[in-house]
Parts: structure tokens; sequence; C-alpha cells
């Protein structure tokens, strides 16, 4: 989760505006605003990679393994071309400006979906929001050491019959 949070942080900051979790309580912020929520995070294509490090105490294991997510964009606007403005602008980023960003830190892109009209009719008025959806492609590393030892010491005993 630390890789989105990063994502999140340079988006928020290149375009200037206040991207939070979706689905948490708290107070809304002002208009506009951006949600995001990981709906999927899966194993890529391939297999993962193993390598060990034989060190003077330890016997360190490296997997490695293609990993996609998928981050689901809503931006809520002041109105209902406010919201369609500010997701283009978004999903610009993802294609443009951010690559570059993308690109320091290791992260591909698959796929960014269309801007879609994502307003819903609350009690009494709309929520005029739009979004789109990126698929990003990255290497998850899970490095730990495994038991070592460097002596085995044994008894034989023969049965005699």
């Amino acid at each position: 989760m630390n890789l989105i949070k990063a994502i999140r942080r340079q988006l928020a900051t290149d375009c200037n505006l206040t991207i939070i979790r979706a689905d948490q309580t708290g107070d809304i912020p002002a208009l506009p605003y951006v949600t995001y929520k990981v709906i999927s995070d899966r194993k890529g294509r391939g297999r993962e990679n193993i390598t060990h490090e034989d060190l003077s105490d330890t016997l360190v294991e490296t997997r490695t393994q293609e990993r996609n997510a998928t981050i689901s964009f809503n931006i809520y606007g002041t109105s209902h071309d406010n919201a369609y403005e500010v997701a283009k602008k978004l999903r610009k980023w993802f294609e443009f400006r951010g690559s570059f960003y993308l690109d320091e830190i290791d992260v591909a892109i698959v796929s960014v979906s269309d801007v879609g009209n994502r307003t819903t009719f609350l009690v009494d008025s709309y929520d005029e929001k739009w979004g789109f959806d990126v698929i990003i492609r990255y290497m998850d590393t899970d490095e730990h050491e495994i038991d070592y030892f460097d002596k085995v010491e044994y008894e034989l005993t023969i049965e005699r019959e």
C-alpha cells in the first residue's frame, strides 16, 4: 500500500487536488476532491523469481513477482461540468505528466479507462461525480532470512541381531 500512497501524494501535488481514500469516515473535504480505492491487486504474468544470497551468518531468500493493481478514482465536483474537467485532468496525468514519476518508481501503466459519469442520486439531490480506473504493473519483492546452519551433529547406532 505504500506504493499506492506514494502515487496518490504525487498525483495530489501535481494536480493541486485533495485526494482521499474512499469508504472511510470523516469530514467531507471542500469541492472539488477525489477519492481512490484499490479494487484489485493480483499476480501478473509469468513466474516469480527466487534468488538466494549466502552471507557469512545467514541465507537470504528474495522473491520477486509481477503484480497488477486496479485503482478506481471518483472525482466530486462543484458541478457536473467541473467534475468532468477535473476527471479529464487526472486521467491525463497518468497518460502524460505522471509517466515520468511512475517510471522513476518502476511502475508501468497497463491501461487507463475512459472517464465515465458516476453521478448518484441521493435522497433529494445528485452527487455529481465522474471517474475512471487505472491498472498499474509493479514488481513486488519479499526478502527474508532462512535459518542457516553450518554444522550437523549426529550419532550413529548399529543394531545387532
